[in-house]
């Protein structure tokens, strides 16, 4: 390789002419193949097909082979290249093979005449080969111009002169014009008479349109079926032969081939394994550029395992190239967001079997915002990816690549079933999802999307952003809480915030590779601006986790895994947590309220011992310093202010017992604006045909006087309140009343 090559930059379609870079034998075919042609040029007239399907090598033979009868320097054998596909419409074919031809008997006959007597002859008489430039120009059917048709007349015999030799006298007896075909006899016993051969190599007959296919094919076998002249066309036979079923309306096109070709010669398929084996060696010689260094065992282990299962179905050369193509395009630039093996294998989907390539883009897209809460699947939409599945993959066969099994080994959610919805989107293992994300894979619901589209997906936190967070967690605890405040802040695309997404990003996998000192900087952060979070956000999701489900997640995983690993170190976290952090509101309604429920202080469905994140000691400790804090905000008149002031009451309840909150409600609701605005934060949630907001008789039970209190509403309404006190005091009425035929009143 020269010093400024990289192995990086994209392969062309060019095809091989050089021996060096000839992978798989075509020079040596070559070899073999050329005495052949040369022999084949001193027939009547032959015609030899090469034949292969599009990427197989037809070109780059072709190339050898010239070079092969250059080296052999066959006396007075003239190899003549035509790019029908290169030269269009607007030129005859068969002109431009005529005039070569002529061009190459007029230089033939002057080596062999006299000093001088050439060029005399030249200036006397028209030569024969004129009468053959003639020919090509009258048998072309490229369209020509009025003006020129006068040159297509045949010069006389007189004019012609001896250079036709017996064929004058014909013409003469003729006393006419002759017609093409008597034209081509006195050409054919010419070059008969000749000690001439010409080779006539023709590629690309397979990219022809019907009409201009068909053209070579009169050519070679009646225009120019000449003596002493072979042609070598190259071709895909499946493609040749249905364009001319559809030019001559031929019902089999493959047999009227084989009317006009006399010996084919087929692209031999590569050796098993023969591709695998160099893609194989060329991925790693690119994964090395790019790193530097070779992959370990298990990733090489995973790379070959890859391209030998995938890149079973690798026909020809070329489609070896478009893989490593595709490979070089996003590996150069994406290498820290992907997972080399499986690169090499959607590389391979995607050039093999583009229908599976596009559906696989189409399930990790969706599968991606289920992950992260945004989206849930209907099971008609389940349904009928499953059955696209199935047909695209039919094999029930566990080692066929075109079986599910096969996909589900780097894909995650699939399997095989008889149900076509429950062939996608199942259910995986969190280690398995962890080893997903830790490794960039395909099936990673961050990554996934690097794979397809060079850039991760818009809903998804890149890993440089998730890892900002964790160096700040740390070392710099306010400097994280400001952060996540502002992911609390910034829109996002989809339905939950920034912040919820990164409470659902650091999982039990991701949270465990952290440091004692960065789960306790993450947690206090976290800690810091849950309240904030909570009354930033208004828009209720159901059916999924809500946001402080998230946070007591990701605070019982770090506090378990302290437990194991650093005591201490949780104990401090767990002080520091309860007594100082400033989100009050969610420490009381949801952190300790469902440790409440974990120990079955509250409710009936406590947890195993082993199962709960606090001990017994730790929750009477917190329960004493939440209380404190409570009573420190209710004199203080902070309370009032925090969000979700009915969870507060709640979690009060629950952890002091009703006097306390009934207590600080009575006094709170003796104004009347905080009395309407403490009922509708009382209102539940319910869900059938729409989603409810009932107000329960048990509710206002439980904290107020409620037949004061609906004496105070009615008072109200008596009152001639304003627009907006109607409307709020409307609200609470429907609340009643649905709440009245509520089942849990």
């Amino acid at each position: 390789m020269a010093e400024n090559e990289t192995l990086l930059i994209s392969e062309t379609d060019r095809a091989l002419d050089d021996v060096f870079a000839d992978e798989y034998g075509f020079n040596d075919i070559a070899k073999k193949l050329a005495p052949s042609l040369v022999d084949a040029a001193k027939s009547d007239g032959m015609v030899i097909g090469i034949e292969g399907p599009w990427g197989s090598g037809k070109t780059s033979l072709l190339n050898f082979l010239k070079k092969q009868l250059a080296a052999r320097q066959a006396d007075r054998l003239h190899v003549i290249t035509l790019a029908p596909w290169l030269t269009g419409d607007n030129i005859s074919l068969i002109e431009t093979l005529t005039d070569a031809m002529a061009d190459i008997l007029d230089k033939e006959e002057e080596k062999s005449s006299p000093p001088g007597f050439w060029s005399r002859r030249k200036k006397e008489a028209a030569s024969y080969t004129d009468l053959f430039r003639k020919y090509g120009a009258r048998t072309g059917r490229a369209l020509a111009p009025v003006a020129n048709l006068a040159g297509m007349i045949y010069p006389a015999a007189a004019i012609i002169g001896t250079g036709l030799g017996v064929g004058a006298d014909y013409l003469e007896k003729l006393g006419r014009t002759p017609t093409d075909a008597e034209v081509k006899k006195l050409i054919s016993d010419k070059l008969a008479s000749l000690d001439v051969r010409f080779l006539v190599l023709i590629d690309d007959l397979d990219r022809l349109e019907p009409r201009q296919a068909v053209e070579v094919i009169r050519m070679v076998r009646s225009v120019a079926d000449f003596p002493k002249v072979a042609y070598v066309m190259c071709y895909d036979r499946s493609i040749l032969a249905h364009a001319l079923e559809l030019s001559l309306h031929v019902k089999d096109g493959d047999l009227f081939l084989q009317k006009v070709v006399q010996l084919t010669f087929t692209i031999p398929l590569p050796e098993p394994f023969d591709l695998r084996i160099s893609l194989r060696s060329k991925a790693l010689a690119i994964y090395r550029e790019v790193n530097g260094k070779d992959p370990d065992a298990a990733q090489q282990g995973e790379i070959s395992r890859a391209i030998d299962r995938e890149g079973a179905g690798l026909k020809t050369p070329r489609e070896v190239k478009l893989v490593l193509n595709a490979i070089k395009f996003a590996y150069r630039s994406m290498a820290d967001d992907l997972y080399f093996p499986d690169l090499c294998r959607i590389s391979l989907s995607k050039i093999l079997n583009p229908p599976l390539y596009r559906w696989l883009e189409h399930y990790l897209s969706v599968r991606s915002v289920i992950f992260t809460g945004d989206a849930e699947m209907a099971e008609d939409d389940m349904t009928e990816l499953g059955t696209s599945l199935k047909a695209l993959l039919p094999s029930e066969s566990l080692g066929s690549t075109r079986s599910i099994w096969s996909v589900a080994e780097y894909i995650p959610g699939l399997q095989v079933n008889d149900d076509p919805k429950a062939r996608v989107f199942q259910s995986e293992h969190s280690d398995q999802i962890a080893k997903y994300l830790n490794d960039k894979r395909l099936g990673s619901p961050v990554h996934y999307r690097y794979y397809f589209a060079l850039t991760g997906p818009r809903s998804v936190l890149p890993d440089e952003k998730l890892n900002e967070l964790k160096a700040l967690a740390g070392s710099d605890i306010p400097g994280l809480s400001a952060k996540l405040e502002d992911y609390i802040r910034a829109p996002r695309p989809l339905g939950q915030s920034w912040f919820e997404h990164i409470l659902d990003r650091f999982s039990r996998s991701e949270l465990g590779a952290l440091s004692a000192g960065q789960l306790c900087g993450l947690t206090t952060a976290v800690g810091n601006v849950m309240d904030f979070a909570m009354r930033d956000k208004q828009q209720v999701r159901l059916f999924s986790r809500s946001l402080s489900d998230k946070s007591e997640i990701l605070v019982g995983n770090v506090l378990d895994i302290l437990r194991e690993n650093d005591t201490q170190a949780r104990q401090r976290l767990v002080q520091t947590l309860y007594a100082q952090s400033p989100s009050l509101s969610w420490l009381v309604a949801e952190l300790l309220r469902q440790e409440l429920f974990d120990h079955g202080v509250v409710g009936d469905r406590a947890r195993r011992v082993e199962d709960r994140h606090l001990t017994a000691e730790e929750l009477d400790a917190c329960r004493q310093i939440l209380r404190e804090r409570l009573a420190a905000a209710a004199a203080d008149g902070s309370l009032a202010n925090l969000p979700n002031l009915a969870g507060i009451l709640y979690g009060w309840r629950d952890m002091a017992g009703p006097e306390d909150p009934r207590a600080w409600v009575a006094d709170f609701i003796a104004d009347d604006t905080n009395l309407v605005m403490l009922l509708l934060e009382l209102r539940g949630l319910t869900v059938s045909d729409r989603v409810y907001r009932p107000l329960r008789n048990s509710t206002l039970d439980l904290f107020m006087d409620r037949e004061a209190v609906l004496q105070r509403l009615a008072a109200l309404r008596q009152g001639g309140p304003s627009a907006e006190l109607k409307s709020k005091l409307d609200e609470i009425d429907d609340a009643l009343q649905i709440g009245a035929n509520d089942h849990y009143n």
